[in-house]
């Protein structure tokens, strides 16, 4: 979904291709070819195919001259840090809450799990406080904010998390955009995390 929004703020045409994990077409062989790994996203380009969020949303940015991560510096550093973030530690802490409640781990296994996914929304809530602006950089928005607001709309643990005043501020803010709207209408998807 975070491709896709950035897909969207880019400006970039695209042919959007459905993948039923539900329906196991992510095992079939011809998916298989494309990406070995059996996940979604896939992102096949002029260059060839690339197969992570984080990894998409960088080429895309730069391809399309974009303004989702700034040309360099600093600037650049600090909005590849939220992507990266988005990427490598909330999107994993929800996904070790789900690895444990699939293999019936035990119940401090999954509470202890719930409660670190707690304490990223108050990094993020901490981060929007100090960042002098609506979104997590400042003013301008990045690639990070759209994968964080693309995680926060993920229900499937058992304790939800509790979103301080600018994280739901922020979460209206990037999911109100029309570039978000119109990706959450393409794949059927009911925004909640906001309200």
């Amino acid at each position: 979904m975070s491709v896709h929004v950035a897909l969207e703020e880019l400006g970039v045409e695209y042919d959007l291709h459905e993948v039923n994990m539900k329906n196991g077409d992510h095992k079939k062989p011809e998916f298989l070819k494309i990406n070995p790994r059996g996940q979604v996203g896939v992102l096949k380009t002029p260059d060839g195919v690339l197969t992570e969020n984080a990894a998409m949303i960088v080429y895309l940015n730069d391809k399309h001259k974009g303004k989702l991560i700034p040309k360099d510096g600093f600037e650049r550093a600090k909005a590849l840090q939220w992507l990266m973030y988005a990427n490598s530690t909330l999107h994993p802490a929800y996904a070790k809450v789900m690895f444990a409640e699939r293999n019936d781990a035990d119940e401090n296994v999954i509470e202890a799990g719930c409660k670190d996914v707690q304490a990223q929304w108050d990094l993020i809530e901490k981060q929007l406080s100090e960042s002098g602006g609506k979104y997590l950089c400042g003013d301008k928005l990045t690639a990070g904010d759209i994968y964080v607001t693309v995680v926060a709309n993920w229900d499937f643990i058992p304790t939800k998390p509790k979103f301080g005043p600018k994280t739901k501020a922020f979460l209206k803010a990037v999911s109100s955009l029309p570039s978000y709207q119109r990706a959450i209408a393409d794949e059927h998807i009911e925004y909640k995390a906001a309200a």
